[in-house]
């Protein structure tokens, strides 16, 4: 199941291969499902611009626009290597809000951790975006946003939709009945238990991304790029919801891919320490959970918006039953999480 972890899966045009060379590497790419299409245009010399709209089947708009509650960077200090992307708004031709963004390059860091798998540069960026993440959890809420921002991530709704057993969608319907025995009594309690913590644990409670997926982190491309630099869009999925959901979100990215490609190299832990010693925090007990709850979204959107596959169905519930079975204990910032990543129940 290849996709660019922001629940979209690449259906490129023609314009993919020769028109991205010619024209002065002007690129030209669109790609989505039933649940996000995606526009890319642009130059390394004049940037890049990611037009995005909610799919056909999106059971959920893009969160509304509004004044960007995203602190500024610090004056006096050098420039970050990861900022943020605020979208504005563009209509859709079925009259669903989009979102535009102007960004520094004109691929995910998903589809390159997919295509070449993790490198020291990605390092600094995960830091950064670590970085980005607590400077946005610890900024207070303004009394706007506090109103007219959900409690209840996207991500989260579609999740709980579906174990609740109303998904609009006859395959993920389907794979539901599938999902309650293969997972069991108790592992269905447990993500049912986490679902429930993340929309009520006020205690934790801040201004959320809501889903900082590696599809929606671009590396900085063309004159002037430095090692690391990256924009990450935001605004779609921006909520009220406790710090540990879009921690959660970034680490199962990272987790799943470094299972899905199967290999072993050492920069995969590196992207990991170094996400969490930019954010100053860890998840403690709740890694496994969380990683398993995105992992498992995941398969959802893969099953409601694109199609339905039997092997990526048990492949994707015996990795998330390999991590829900994972003895509690502290995420290990310099070890790897998924020692086997072929050690998934049958």
């Amino acid at each position: 199941m290849t996709t660019d972890m922001n629940t979209d899966v690449s259906t490129h045009t023609g314009t993919d291969t020769a028109a991205e060379t010619a024209q002065q590497d002007r690129v030209h790419r669109e790609f989505g499902t039933g649940l996000l299409r995606t526009e890319v245009t642009g130059t390394p010399e004049e940037g890049y611009v990611w037009i995005r709209h909610p799919g056909i089947q999106a059971p959920r708009p893009f969160t509304a626009y509004g004044p960007h509650p995203v602190p500024a960077p610090p004056e006096g200090r050098p420039p970050a290597p990861v900022r943020w992307a605020p979208g504005t708004p563009v209509p859709g031709a079925d009259g669903a809000e989009g979102r535009r963004y102007a960004v520094r390059g004109p691929e995910s860091v998903a589809g390159r951790l997919l295509h070449h798998g993790p490198d020291e540069d990605l390092a600094v960026t995960l830091h950064g975006v670590g970085r980005l993440l607590r400077a946005l959890h610890d900024t207070p809420v303004p009394a706007e946003a506090a109103v007219r921002l959900t409690t209840r991530p996207r991500g989260i709704h579609r999740f709980t939709e579906w174990l609740a057993g109303r998904s609009p969608s006859p395959r993920a319907a389907y794979a539901e009945s599938l999902l309650r025995p293969r997972l069991g009594e108790v592992r269905m309690a447990a993500l049912h238990a986490l679902c429930a913590r993340i929309t009520g644990d006020r205690e934790a409670r801040v201004l959320c991304h809501g889903a900082p997926a590696l599809g929606s982190l671009v590396p900085a491309v063309g004159p002037g790029a430095r090692v690391g630099e990256a924009d990450l869009l935001i605004g779609e999925d921006l909520c009220l919801a406790p710090w540990y959901h879009d921690l959660g979100w970034t680490l199962g990215e990272l987790v799943e891919l470094r299972w899905y490609r199967g290999d072993a190299h050492p920069a995969w832990p590196a992207l990991l320490d170094a996400f969490f010693t930019g954010y100053g925090r860890d998840l403690g007990d709740d890694w496994h959970r969380l990683a398993a709850l995105r992992v498992l979204l995941h398969l959802h959107d893969y099953t409601a918006y694109v199609g339905w596959d039997e092997k990526t169905f048990d492949k994707y519930t015996g990795f998330a039953m390999f991590l829900l079975d994972l003895s509690p204990g502290p995420t290990r910032r310099s070890a790897d999480p998924v020692r086997e990543p072929g050690d998934t129940a049958s």
